[in-house]
């Protein structure tokens, strides 16, 4: 292209993020050079915003409300008689401007300047160029044409990872953190993603090993997100203990435009806290509830816009800590007031990490039976994207996608709601779906792995566990379930639980859906976009409390 000959340009790009990581990051970026002539430039993080014609000498300032996040066309038309006219997205910005002296001719650079460190770092979308003046309504077709493209500014979506040493595999060693952003963003259409998640600092992280919300004395383990005095106060009076003011620091730290970004909060963490004694069930639940509030304090979130996803617990501790861990978040999130969500519903469907896994068969051996292995943390990952990307919608934080086809998952996966005890030995389990509409008993499903009776008592105070030796299908909705026992007690003293207290179910041995199969929206299959990976079943939702049994079919 040169100043002699007549052109016209069309370009659609959009810019996630200030330039980062140059000796140059506080320099305008170049969206348009000829030769050694930069066309077009956007002030990048020292700027103010502004699209500038011609930088230079005569330069037009056409724009300046240009952020740090957005999407935008241009069309540029250039002839010598005329100059150049540009039109941002819609509108007609700059009309009749010179050619400023410099440069004549050379070849064309899209997002960069030619320079080492030049690029713009900005995501390229499409362009295109015609050797000649386009007519104004030749332009007026391109304008309209760009309007395929959602443009103007845009959101970026930032996670906060709390938790011990799962949430540490699960953020920084497996990477399922920025996985799920990753998803999260794709559902939402986001232009932007991150996470923070941090360890290992002496006064400023999110994670810290071994660490409950709060100290665990029955098992000597430390904990001090909100710091028990000590004295039997009631948790909502609560201040932060060492780790909590770690995280404090931690948010601090960010800058003030990353810390609007933050949408979510995520807690992948249960193990340390399913160690205590089912009788600190109302303690865990207001520390827990007194932690998200500070939190949200920190956040500057004091509407409790900002959800907190936590997971049903993984099976590690003692069957009453789990069991009155597993209560406690059914308690909360089913209160929309805490905007509490679970994003993982099942999480004993996974393996210990580093074992040896048969995938014929779904057995497992060795490995860490205390922390979920990295294949399984990435599962988690891709099966909560779309429920924590509902969550977002509802609280506003969308871009260019503000709804979800129905057809998606809501909750995670089918779900048990009713028991019925057709003899002393066998259930029928009723299930209602999520995004499926059938069920699939895979391997070690079929030996009922993960289903269990409480034949009288109750969590605290539990009765004999009678574990099932089978698991059919019986149709798109039921599935019979044999016990290796008669029961003893009447039903409505029996309660079902899918698993019991950290029993493992193990990858591949839940009983799931067939979302996987079932049809998709155009545009709206993730493993198109994302991987095959993200075709994927989802697993049959653990109890969070026993179910009772009924002598009455449903």
């Amino acid at each position: 292209m040169s100043a002699t000959s007549s052109w016209t340009w069309y370009l659609v790009w959009s810019r996630p993020n200030w330039r980062q990581g140059t000796s140059i990051d506080a320099n305008p970026i170049t969206l348009l050079t000829i030769g050694s002539r930069a066309i077009l430039q956007v002030d990048s993080r020292n700027g103010t915003n502004r699209l500038v014609l011609f930088p230079g000498t005569g330069q037009i300032v056409v724009n300046s409300s240009m952020g740090r996040r957005h999407t935008h066309s241009i069309v540029i038309r250039y002839s010598p008689a005329s100059g150049a006219d540009l039109w941002l997205d819609n509108i007609q910005v700059a009309q009749s401007v010179p050619w400023p002296p410099g440069t004549l001719s050379g070849p064309v650079i899209l997002l960069h300047d030619g320079t080492p460190f030049g690029a713009a770092q900005c995501w390229f979308h499409e362009a295109a160029e015609w050797n000649r003046a386009l007519s104004d309504s030749d332009v007026a077709a391109v304008v309209a044409y760009a309007g395929r493209w959602v443009r103007g500014s845009r959101k970026g979506l930032y996670l906060i990872i709390n938790g011990q040493s799962n949430a540490i595999n699960y953020a920084m060693n497996d990477g399922a953190a920025a996985l799920l952003a990753r998803g999260i963003a794709w559902y939402l259409g986001a232009l932007a993603y991150n996470v923070v998640a941090t360890t290992g600092g002496s006064a400023s992280y999110t994670m810290q090993s071994g660490h409950g919300i709060y100290a665990v004395a029955s098992a000597g383990y430390p904990g001090s997100f909100v710091m028990d005095p000590g004295d039997g106060s009631n948790p909502s009076g609560w201040s932060l203990g060492t780790d909590g003011l770690a995280v404090q620091q931690a948010v601090a730290a960010l800058p003030a435009e990353d810390l609007s970004d933050i949408c979510a909060i995520v807690w992948p963490w249960n193990e340390t806290d399913s160690l205590r004694q089912y009788s600190e069930h109302s303690t865990f639940q207001a520390a827990a509830l007194r932690f998200l509030s500070l939190l949200r304090a920190i956040l500057g979130d004091t509407s409790h816009k900002i959800p907190l996803v936590w997971w049903n617990a993984i099976p590690y501790g003692t069957s009453d800590g789990v069991t009155m861990h597993r209560q406690a978040v059914q308690a909360i999130a089913s209160d929309p007031a805490y905007n509490v969500i679970v994003g993982n519903p099942q999480t004993s469907d996974s393996n210990p990490r580093g074992s040896s896994w048969d995938p014929t068969t779904g057995i497992a051996t060795g490995g860490d039976p205390a922390h979920r292995d990295s294949v399984d943390n990435l599962r988690f990952a891709m099966l909560a994207s779309p429920i924590i990307a509902r969550a977002l919608i509802a609280g506003g934080y969308a871009d260019s996608i503000n709804t979800l086809p129905d057809v998606l998952p809501k909750a995670g996966g089918p779900s048990i709601v009713h028991v019925y005890r057709q003899s002393n030995t066998t259930l029928i389990v009723t299930i209602a779906h999520d995004g499926g509409n059938d069920l699939k008993v895979p391997l070690q499903a079929a030996t009922g792995i993960g289903f269990s009776v409480m034949d009288g008592g109750a969590p605290g105070n539990a009765g004999p566990i009678v574990s099932a030796i089978s698991c059919q299908r019986i149709d798109t909705v039921h599935l019979q379930i044999v016990l290796s026992r008669p029961l003893q007690n009447s039903s409505n003293a029996c309660q079902l639980f899918y698993p019991y207290g950290p029993v493992q179910i193990g990858r591949g041995n839940a009983v799931t859906d067939n979302f996987s199969a079932i049809a998709k929206p155009t545009g709206w299959n993730a493993s198109a976009d994302l991987g095959p990976a993200w075709s994927i079943d989802c697993p049959l939702s653990a109890t969070f409390s026993g179910i009772s049994l009924s002598d009455t079919a449903m």
